[in-house]
Formats: C-alpha cells, structure tokens, sequence
C-alpha cells in the first residue's frame, strides 16, 4: 500500500511539472489578449468622438447658416452621450475690422463680456491682431461661459495640427493645453485635448488644398478632457476588472508630463491568491504590454502590465492534478470503507421507510375523523358524467337532512329541487366545465322540501399527473345572515320610526309610477305636508310624546289612502303623498286629499293631553310641474312652505311665482340671523290715548327692520319666520329690554304715568326660563312691573291652555299686566276667559274697521265691551282711523283706542314730540 502511495506521488510530481509550464503560457497569452481588448476599447471610444465631432460639422456642411438654437439641439444629445466632452464649440475666423459689431453682439448674449485670449494659464481680453479665431458657439454654454469669445489662435499651442487639418479638411488633435472653463481647479485637471475640424464656406469647391485653404471660415472643435475620456471607455465595458495596470500618455513616448490616464490593478476583485505555502510551486516571470494610439492625428502611447501575484485560477490545472493524485489513495481506502457501510445505510433507510408510512397512516386517519368532526357540510363527488356523490361528511346530513346512503351515487343536483334557473347554479355548471374553483350562494332545499340559503364552494381534486379526479363541496348555511340582509335593506329604504318608506325609496317609487303614467296619460300629484306648530308641541309633549304623535300621523295618513298610494316620512314632521288617479279617472281629485285632511283633523289624545292637528300642504302636480323625481319634490316642499308663510292649515298648489318668493325668504333669512348683531333692528312705538281725556295713556312698541339694501322690511314678512326658526326668542328678548329701557328713559322726563306694551311670541312662551327673563329685564332696567304690558295672541294662550295659564299665573306674580290681543279672533270659550288672569281685551282692527257700516261688526265690538265690563278687563280698540269710529266707541263706553287716527308708530324721537305736545294739552285742560 505504502509503494502504491508513492508511485501515484511521483506521477503526480510530473504531471504538476507540466501542467505549470501550460499554466504559464496560457497566462502570458491572456495578459496580451486583455491588454489589446483595451487597446481596441480605447481605438473605438476615441474614434466615436471624433465620429461625433464630424457630424457637428456635417451640420455646418448641409447649410448656409446655423442658429445658436440649432447648434443647442444638435449637440445637446452629443454632450449627454460623451460627458467626458468639455464642450462642442464653432469658431468663427474673424478680420479686425469686424472685431466691434462682434463684441457688441457677444455683450447682448453676456453683458459685459469682451474677446479674450489665453495669457499665463487665464483668460485676459484679447490684444489687437489682424485676425482672431474666437468661439462664436459653445455647448453647454453654463458650464463653459469663460470660453465664450475666446481667441484660440493666440497663443498658438497646437502647431502644425490646425494648419494639417485646414488642408486636409480632417479632424485634427493638438498637445494638452490648460482650459479656460476650469478656473479654481489643479492644474492637471485643466488640461485638455482640442480636436478641431475646418469648416469651409457653404457650396465652395474643395478640390484642392489651396481650394479649401481659400474658403475656409471656420472650425468646429470639440474639448477633450483625455482622463475623463480614458476612464469612461474602460469603465463602460467594465475592463477595470481584469486585472492590469495601465497607463497612456498623450505622446508617442512615455514621458510623466504627458501622462493623462493612469489606473492600478485590482488583485484580488474575485480572484483567490494562493497563499505562500504554495505559491512557492510558481516562480513569477514579469509581462509587460505597450502599444500605440491614433487620436485625430496625433499618436499617444498605451502601456500596461500586471503586479506579481499568484492566482488560484490561473493554476487550477497543476492543483487539481497535485491534489488529485493525493487523493487517489484515499479514495481507496474510503471505497473499502463505503462497501462496509452499504449494509448498515440500508437498514436504516428500511426503518426511515417504516417510519414514514406509519405517521402517513396517521395522517390520513386524522385528516378523515377532522372531516368527519366538521361543523361545515363536506361532499365529494366524482369528476366524471353527472358527477356522482361519492362522500358525505354527518355535518351534510345534519344539513340537508338525507342520509349517505341516500346521497351516495346521486347528482348534487338533488338539492336543488326545480330551482335551476338561478344565477348560482349556473355558476356552478360553468365551474365545473372549466374545472376551476367556485365560491357563489343558491337555494338549496332540505329533503323535508324546506328552502335554505346555502354558501358553496367547489374546488377540484387532482392527481400527480394534474388530471381533475374528484370535487370537494364546502356548504354552509347563511339564511339567518340573509335575512339579517333583508332587514338591513328594509331600515335603508324605511323610516325607522314610523316604518313608512324614506326619501329614497319614495324617488324611486316616484320614478316608476313617472313612467307607468307617462304610458298610460295620466297624471299624479306629489303632495308635501308637515304638522303646524309642531315644534311647540313637541316640547310640550316631550320627544317621546312627539315620536307618538307622527307615529299617530303616520297610521291616519296610511288608513285614509289606498294601498297604490305611497305615504313616506322626508323626516322630522315632513311627510309625503303620492297620490294617484282613481279607476277610470285621468287625474287625482280633491276628495282623495280631503279624506286625509280630514282623518288628520279629528282631536288626538297623547299622553292624557287632547291635540287638535292643522296641517300646511304643498302639491306639485305631474307632468305640467315637473317630470323629474327631484323636481316634484322640490316643488312640493316649495308649495308646502308656502301654506306655512299664509298661516298653515291651507293647501296650496305649486306655481312659478313661488321659487321667486322662497329666493326672496332665503335671503331674509340669511340676513335676518346677523341683523340682531349689526343693529338693523328698530322699535316704533303707537300711542295707547283715553278716548275721554284725550290723553296718552301707553306705547305699544312695535318692531321694524331697517335692512341696508331691503330697506325698511315690514313685520309681516320677517316675523313668521322669525317664529319657524326660533329667532323669534332672542329677538322678543330685544325687544322687551329695548322697550322697557325707552319707557324709563321718558319716565326720567317727567312721563310718569305710562306703560309700555310688548308682544311676547308663542314661541316665547313655551320657554322655561320665560318668566325669570322678564324679571331680569325689569330689575335690570327698574321699570316698575304695573308699567309693563305683555300682549299674548287669543290663538297662543288656546294652543296649550293648561301651559299658558301656568305662565300667566307666574308673571302676575311679577306684577305685570297681561292683554289678550287681536280677541275675537280665535276660539277661546267663555270658561277659558274666566281662568286667564289677564288685565286687557284689545279688540282687533277687523271688527272696528266697518263697525259704522256693518251690523255684525257692531254688534260683536259692544258684545265685546260689555263682557269685559262685566268681567271688570280694560279694553283697548285697535285700528280706529275715522271719528265716526272713535265716537262710537265712546258711546258704547270704550275707554281706550288706539290707531291712525291719533299717531302712526313712529321713532322714539318723533314720540318725544308728541309726549311734549300731549303734556302741554293736558295742562291747558
């Protein structure tokens, strides 16, 4: 054994002796192969720049004249492509005598700028000279301004290379020279090479040398910076990675002065070097390379070599022989060994076998019991025609309610019933033609015939060989979960309160009865209606007792239509009607609106409380008022607004003129929330006098709206909608304090015996801190509580008795004096009067305006007189302009009045005057 050993070492020391000498002359021919590939990379680089030189001047040969734009565009792509370039410029051969007109055209293109030339390495302006060969263009301009207007002919650098290239018409480079366009940098990054190409009068004929010398004009040239350009070659091919050192030098021979690009090897970019304990096994020998470079006509020198070092891919050959040949005895050795170890590798494989078919075994009975446990219905079926069940799971039977047996070799189709025309079964089919997975829900139906939704997914089974065998059904039951869907969808579509359809499911309905009666000819009204006084009653009720109202509402309005009719609740107290034509009618009537009104109408009993319910109605009317869903509904509310602004309980139908009125309340309400703040509300105040004495005996204040662009806006105009809109409360609040300020002010004036009459609001009544606000007022203000009047409407304090008698009993309390306005108005019985502790009748203008004329008016204004002197109340009539009415009055024993007749309301000013005037007539007296 030991002399087999030794014999393979000695034919492992000759074959390695060999395998060196290979290795050797293989890495000599590599250095010289890589050395020339970089001597080709350099030919080809600097050939493609003076390539791009020449097709500049080709510009310059199609044409007679090149614009700065167009030499900027030609040669941007140029500069992008070789960045290695300084810049690309045309000279332009220029006489002395034309030396002015071109440093004035250069000073509008730089200000300031002169011609220069190259003096110690700087730019200086240029000194006088019979011709000058300056940059007319240069590219980019930015980065090379301080060349632009250079004079290149002076000094001269470039020797015989201009004057070749001139003659020839070739392209031409000269020595390194220093750069203008670098000032501030090392010198050495300065330098560059300038390759310069004649360019000669466009059509001339160049024949001849002395032909081209005579139409010469020109030249284009192009900046080199040489180490810029060296490295960009190499670098792009990516040949600084092979291993050499190299330089070149701008000159035929080496010389350091010259040299322009100089890169160092890289040992060891990827390449393993053996290590001294083997590296020894190869003596180095040095490789050198030189070679020369054409540029434009000048020959420059390229060298390489490489540094000594030993690299493990170059001897591989020589290691794997040395290292192989030691192995070969080993390697029999492990072969004796390998046959002892066969028998023990296959017992255990044996075992590993074993093993594995066990915990297979397992598996598989513990994926099938986890089947079998599921809570989700399991079935497979066969991928062959009708595809047969072939296993149900006990969660399907649970399902469905058929046994295996019964399912076994039967169609899913079973549970399908008859139902085979809904989209999931067809889903389904098409699944299973493509073979490919499914997820989709259809009705299924249990074998006791009862219908369930059921959540299918269908996934195919395939082989080693990707052949679908089997399909494996998942099924779930979600009927719960879509009639939680069906709910969902009816609280979308459905008031949540009084379960009537919403806004969107009415415009829908809308929009199919539109076109169901644009078929037949017939028209439909739209009606919009809302419950007047709401608000007030609402906080009386309280919000549950107001849910009961419009619940209450809502099942009149249902119980008074037929079932084609729609009744939707828009929201708040807002509800609609679509109405639509009786049998045999072409349009709705009347009557069919009548009966809701009137269903409407009937008293109302909530929470104890007895309810009389007036409704305001708006009617927009297809198709002469819209044919658009939104449209009739717009149009509706804007008719049902219009009810409220004339009083409610009226109906009105829609008309042009309304959208000009809602225009004109939009606007008076917009200003009318900031009119408080920018002080455009006034108070004007009419005189209460004794009919007797003739004298004053009281102010009603009265409100007025100075508007800076309406104008004076009446109250008539603004005070509804004050009322709808709550304004009406911190506006009342203004009012009193106002009011009652101006009495006490005329009181210090010696106005002693005066009182001061103030409107309070339906709306300010139903306010809890109501009766604290007026004894606010009056201790702020120490107006004493006889002086102040409070007049409350006949049809408010009727509204809700029981509240307004609350609230009248307080404000006695205070002291104050307590008027029923506008009476005989309303609907207070004889009972009502009797409990209100109130100090005033002021009978309305109505009755005194044709009592002269009118028997009935008479008759009801001395009713009037005499109930309240049996009931010990002052009266006050409102409106007297004749003294025809004045005298009777005084003869029917009234003892106030005011109107016209004495003063119009006026300004407090205008008041004071009148006070004066009274106060003087009553002395005289």
């Amino acid at each position: 054994m030991a002399l087999a050993l030794m014999c393979g070492l000695g034919l492992t020391a000759l074959l390695f002796a060999g395998a060196s000498r290979l290795e050797h002359d293989k890495a000599a021919l590599s250095f010289e192969q890589r050395a020339h590939a970089r001597l080709f990379l350099l030919q080809q680089g600097v050939a493609n720049t003076v390539g791009s030189l020449a097709s500049v001047n080709h510009l310059f040969a199609s044409r007679e004249a090149v614009s700065r734009a167009e030499f900027h565009l030609f040669t941007k792509p140029l500069l992008e492509r070789y960045p290695y370039v300084q810049a690309i410029s045309y000279l332009r051969v220029l006489p002395h005598e034309s030396r002015a007109a071109y440093e004035q055209a250069l000073a509008q293109l730089k200000p300031g700028a002169v011609m220069t030339e190259m003096r110690d390495g700087k730019p200086v302006p240029a000194g006088v000279r019979a011709q000058y060969r300056v940059v007319q263009y240069i590219e980019p301009q930015a980065a090379n301004e301080a060349a632009l207007g250079l004079d290149t002919a002076y000094p001269a650098q470039d020797g015989n290379a201009r004057r070749i290239a001139y003659a020839t018409g070739q392209p031409m480079a000269g020595p390194l020279v220093p750069l203008a366009q670098q000032q501030g940098q090392p010198a050495s990054a300065r330098r560059g090479v300038i390759i310069s190409m004649p360019v000669y009068r466009f059509g001339a004929t160049l024949g001849s040398e002395a032909s081209r010398l005579a139409a010469l004009q020109g030249e284009t040239a192009a900046v080199l910076r040489p180490s810029d350009m060296m490295a960009r070659i190499l670098d792009e091919e990516g040949s600084h990675a092979d291993g050499l050192a190299m330089r070149v030098y701008a000159a035929a021979a080496a010389d350091t002065a010259s040299l322009v690009y100089q890169s160092a090897a890289t040992p060891g970019s990827g390449r393993m070097v053996l290590p001294p304990w083997l590296a020894w096994l190869y003596p180095q020998r040095p490789l050198t390379f030189q070679s020369h470079i054409d540029v434009a006509g000048q020959t420059w020198l390229m060298a390489a070599d490489v540094p000594p070092a030993t690299y493990a891919g170059d001897h591989l050959a020589s290691l794997f022989t040395l290292v192989l040949g030691t192995l070969v005895s080993a390697l029999g050795a492990a072969w004796v060994h390998a046959l002892a170890s066969r028998n023990r590798y296959v017992r255990r494989l044996v075992d590993e076998r074993t093993a594995e078919l066990r915990e297979l075994y397992r598996t598989s009975h513990l994926r099938e019991r986890a089947i079998e446990a599921s809570v989700n219905a399991i079935s497979i079926t066969a991928a062959t025609k009708g595809t047969p069940v072939v296993y149900v799971n006990p969660a399907f039977e649970r399902l469905t309610g058929y046994t295996r047996a019964d399912m076994l070799g039967q169609s899913p189709r079973l549970l399908y019933g008859g139902d085979l025309d809904q989209p999931g079964v067809q889903e389904v089919r098409a699944a299973l033609r493509e073979q490919r997975d499914v997820h989709t829900v259809v009705r299924c139906y249990r074998k006791d015939g009862a219908m369930f939704w059921n959540e299918l997914s269908i996934s195919p089974v395939r082989d080693e060989h990707g052949t679908v065998t089997h399909y494996v059904s998942f099924q779930h039951d979600i009927t719960a979960l879509k009639a939680y869907e069906s709910e969902l969808r009816h609280q979308a579509t459905h008031d949540a309160l009084t379960g009537l359809p919403n806004r969107a499911l009415l415009a829908d309905r809308l929009l199919q009865t539109i076109h169901h009666s644009e078929r037949k000819g017939h028209m439909l009204w739209l009606v919009s209606f809302d419950v007047d006084r709401f608000k007030f009653t609402n906080s009386r009720l309280g919000h549950k007792g107001g849910d009961r109202l419009l619940q209450a509402v809502a099942e009149r309005v249902q119980l008074a239509v037929r079932p084609v009719d729609t009744v939707a609740r828009m929201g708040g107290d807002e509800f609609a009607l679509m109405l639509l034509p009786e049998p045999g009618a072409m349009s709705p009537r009347a009557d069919q609106l009548q009966r809701v009104l009137d269903c409407l109408a009937a008293p109302l009993h909530i929470d104890g409380q007895e309810l009389f319910l007036t409704c305001s109605v708006g009617i927009a009317v297809y198709p002469d008022d819209g044919r658009d869903p939104g449209v009739l509904m717009e149009r509706a509310d804007i008719a049902m607004f219009r009810a409220k602004e004339t009083g409610g309980d009226n109906v009105q139908f829609y008309t042009a003129a309304m959208n000009d009125r809602l225009g004109e309340r939009m606007l008076i309400e917009g200003a009318l929330r900031s009119a408080l703040e920018r002080n455009e509300l006034v108070l004007h105040y009419q005189p209460q006098t004794d009919i007797t004495a003739g004298c004053i005996v009281g102010m009603e204040a009265l409100i007025r709206w100075q508007h800076p662009e309406l104008g004076m806006v009446a109250p008539y105009r603004f005070i509804p909608l004050a009322e709808e809109t709550g304004l009406i409360v911190p506006i009342g609040a203004w009012v009193m304090r106002t009011a009652c300020e101006q009495l006490v002010a005329w009181r210090q004036l010696g106005h002693d015996g005066l009182r001061m009459a103030v409107n309070v609001s339906a709306r300010q009544m139903t306010e809890k801190d109501f009766v604290q606000s007026v004894a606010q007022v009056l201790a702020d203000t120490g107006l004493p509580p006889h002086c102040l009047e409070l007049e409350l409407t006949e049809s408010q304090v009727m509204n809700d008795v029981e509240h307004a008698i609350a609230v009248m009993h307080e404000l006695k309390k205070l002291g104050v004096l307590l008027a029923i306005d506008d009476f005989g108005t309303g609907y207070s019985s004889l009972s009502h009067l009797k409990r209100f502790e109130i100090d005033v009748l002021k009978i309305d203008q109505t009755f005194v305006r044709d009592l002269t004329v009118d028997p009935d008016d008479a008759a009801i204004v001395t009713t009037i007189l005499a109930l309240a002197a049996n009931l010990g109340l002052e009266v006050i009539s409102e409106g007297v302009e004749t003294a025809e009415q004045l005298e009777f009055l005084r003869q029917h024993g009234c003892r106030q009045m005011q109107g016209y007749y004495f003063s119009r309301p006026a300004p407090a000013g205008a008041i004071e005057t009148i006070l004066r005037d009274d106060a003087a007539h009553t002395a005289a007296v």
